[in-house]
């Protein structure tokens, strides 16, 4: 990740998939709803500290890596399940019988 909207991606992303609430989540981050809103839009800087508090609570860890390392961790993104969701597969479905 290079950028704060990156940072913010997988945040916000984290949040929903446990299901996180975020009044509570800014709670037990100790930060701001304004603040929580702030770092999961990723449209501000934002201080270390709140990043890693919130990192925390969603169970993300923040490692830091040689760039030529990076390769070795794959995908920028959160990998894919080998095996697709039922909603996975539905949704490939619907877009492989679109006319083109």
């Amino acid at each position: 990740m290079k950028t704060i909207e990156e940072v913010s991606q997988v945040l916000s992303a984290q949040t929903e998939r446990v299901g996180y609430g975020k009044t509570r989540l800014a709670h037990d981050a100790g930060i701001t709803f304004r603040t929580l809103s702030h770092v999961l839009q990723g449209n501000q800087d934002f201080k270390v500290s709140t990043l890693l508090a919130v990192a925390d609570r969603l169970g993300l860890e923040l490692m830091l890596v040689p760039r030529e390392a990076r390769p070795l961790f794959g995908a920028a993104g959160p990998a894919q399940p080998a095996i697709p969701s039922v909603v996975d597969a539905a949704l490939q479905r619907l877009k492989s019988n679109r006319p083109q």
